[in-house]
This record gives C-alpha cells, sequence and structure tokens, in this order.
C-alpha cells in the first residue's frame, strides 16, 4: 500500500514538473529570453520521466 501511494505521488510529481519546465520555456520566449538551455534540461527530463515511468508500469 505505502509503495503504491509514493508511487502515485511520483508520476504526479513527475507529471507537475514537466508542466513547470514547459511554462518556464514559455514565458522565456514570451520575455525574448535565451531558452535553449531549458529546453534543453527539458528534453533531458522528459527523457528521464519516461524512463522511470516504463520501469514503475512493469
Amino acid at each position: 500500500m505505502e509503495k503504491d501511494r509514493l508511487i502515485k505521488k511520483l508520476l504526479h510529481t513527475l507529471e507537475h514538473t514537466e508542466e513547470h519546465f514547459e511554462a518556464i520555456i514559455d514565458l522565456l520566449e514570451k520575455l525574448n529570453l535565451k531558452t535553449d538551455d531549458y529546453e534543453e534540461l527539458y528534453k533531458k527530463l522528459k527523457e528521464l520521466n519516461y524512463k522511470i515511468k516504463e520501469k514503475l508500469s512493469l
């Protein structure tokens, strides 16, 4: 039971982390600021999140 709750919380947090990065990139673009580094981090974050989600779905 505890493990299921932790997994659910982790997946929820991963999803929100991606959303926050999307918001950061959007705001930077609206402010005409450089987004390259954040876009690179966002891609890596999505990649890592996908791996974790795949591992947890087994």
